[in-house]
């Protein structure tokens, strides 16, 4: 099919017909089913495809299953009429990213970054589990969080060849380290091999270290020379000591996807590391010392962002408790800090949340951001539609906001 054609038959609303073909994708995901893990990222999958080929579970009981009896190949077809319903591990482009291009053209989308499920995401979640397990592959025994740290070294070589695949597909990989010295071997080494955006877990500080210290100022600077979008992600990450927070009669038998517990106590609870992270980044002056920073905050609900802008500018603005003494102030930043969240940050929304309560409530037209989920099952079936529905009544130039200018900060050319 000629991409024009494609572009044409893209399933947007009449009011979004014009941007077809340009709308920015800040969230889709590499959805590879256990059975080619090995293949893909090497033998150091193994144990964990074992634990998954093997826990009773698999992609009839659960879509986002990574358990596909009979799997051998990506090629389920692409087609346009279809292509929002199909999800999961079976979904086409789920493995191989050279037919991204076309099944982006059916969705009128330019570029977009691509996360981790599978190897990349399950080693994020071992490597960073300490103490907390969250129920993952207990068969995996030993040194949990080293094994983890191997799985994401042989998820991000495949994420650095996935890369120079499509110009149009930016995998977002994990990076995990314990000092600031590795940590920036780490990422020279993806900026080297032209990855243009990363994922830190929120739960971990970066090198060992405050996001704010001072040590981290050469990596912000690097991300920030390279254009590099530093993003935070939904994942099972917790800045509690404990989770037994969680574990009450209230909470039990609520499904668990492959990235979030959907239990009340964990839904509440989803954003509080990244609410932390991206406060202490804003409080420690990260923005303000590197101002062209593209930061994302993606898959982990907007309804935060807002009352935390109000927060954190209620004590810069009042200063209650006389804390300025002299010429010194409590906040030591010469703007508000919600000021530099909507210059320097992006986020992305579920398809079911008032985006257009964000945007009249709080302000927050500059930040938020289309994102198809793609394949995963909580991207649903007319994400579109349904903010174009919302976001429609406040006028054309906040629905482009949403669907391409945003989300090109952080999908630069």
């Amino acid at each position: 099919m000629n991409i024009a054609n494609q572009v044409k038959r893209a399933p947007l609303p009449d009011g979004l017909r014009h941007l077809a073909g340009e709308l920015m994708d800040v969230d889709s995901h590499e959805m590879m089913p256990a059975q080619v893990w090995v293949r893909e990222c090497g033998p150091i999958a193994e144990r964990l495809a074992h634990d998954w080929l093997s826990n009773g579970t698999d992609v009839s009981t659960n879509i986002n299953n990574p358990n596909v009896p009979g799997y051998d190949r990506d090629d389920a077809p692409i087609d346009a009429d279809s292509i929002w319903a199909q999800k999961g591990s079976i979904a086409p482009g789920a493995v191989d990213v050279s037919r991204r291009d076309q099944i982006m053209d059916l969705m009128g989308i330019k570029r977009q970054l691509m996360f981790p499920t599978g190897v990349g995401m399950y080693g994020t979640m071992l490597a960073g589990s300490l103490e907390y397990d969250y129920g993952l592959s207990p068969s995996i025994t030993g040194n949990r969080k080293e094994y983890g740290r191997e799985l994401i070294s042989a998820y991000n070589r495949w994420g650095m060849r996935a890369a120079g695949i499509s110009a149009r597909v930016r995998p977002a990989l994990p990076v995990v380290s314990d000092t600031v010295a590795e940590l920036m071997q780490t990422v020279r080494e993806l900026a080297d091999s032209g990855i243009r955006a990363i994922w830190l877990p929120s739960g971990l500080p970066p090198g060992g270290k405050s996001p704010a210290h001072d040590d981290l100022d050469p990596f912000w600077q690097l991300m920030e020379t390279k254009r590099i979008a530093v993003c935070l992600h939904g994942n099972a990450e917790t800045v509690y000591r404990s989770d037994e927070w969680r574990k009450a009669r209230a909470f039990e038998g609520f499904r668990i996807f492959e990235e979030i517990r959907v239990d009340p106590w964990s839904i509440a609870n989803t954003h509080i590391t990244s609410q932390n992270f991206l406060g202490t980044m804003v409080l420690g002056g990260v923005f303000d010392r590197h101002p062209d920073l593209r930061f994302g905050v993606i898959e982990l609900n907007g309804a935060w962002l807002g009352p935390l802008c109000d927060l954190l500018d209620m004590w810069y603005d009042t200063d209650p408790l006389g804390m300025k003494l002299g010429t010194e102030k409590s906040y030591r930043l010469p703007r508000r800090p919600s000021e530099y969240i909507k210059r320097n940050v992006r986020m992305s929304c579920f398809d079911f949340e008032p985006v257009d309560k964000y945007v009249t409530q709080y302000g927050l037209e500059d930040v938020l951001c289309f994102a198809s989920d793609y394949p995963h099952v909580e991207g649903g079936r007319n994400p579109i539609g349904k903010w174009y529905q919302r976001l429609a009544p406040l006028g054309a130039h906040v629905v482009e906001k949403f669907f391409v200018t945003n989300g090109r900060w952080l999908l630069p050319d």
